[in-house]
């Protein structure tokens, strides 16, 4: 892993710990949803499989769409 790979997913792990803090503490709402996804997608770019994290987590109405439409404007980093 270089070291451009490492700091991705050291990010998406930060990320990752805050998605899994807010949801079990039940605090999760769509607000905190959108903003770690943003985050995710400006430290990775939106075709990173670490994303798929996210998908758990779009349980809200219209959480999942507003993730793939998010997912879809992003530039890709491919």
């Amino acid at each position: 892993m270089t070291r451009e790979e490492q700091e991705r997913h050291d990010k998406l792990v930060a990320i990752g710990s805050e998605l899994d803090d807010l949801y079990f503490s039940g605090r999760l709402d769509f607000d905190g949803f959108k903003s770690l996804l943003t985050r995710a997608i400006a430290a990775a770019g939106p075709d990173h499989e670490g994303l798929e994290m996210f998908c758990h987590f779009a349980r809200g109405e219209g959480w999942w769409d507003w993730m793939m439409q998010e997912i879809q404007k992003a530039p890709s980093t491919c």
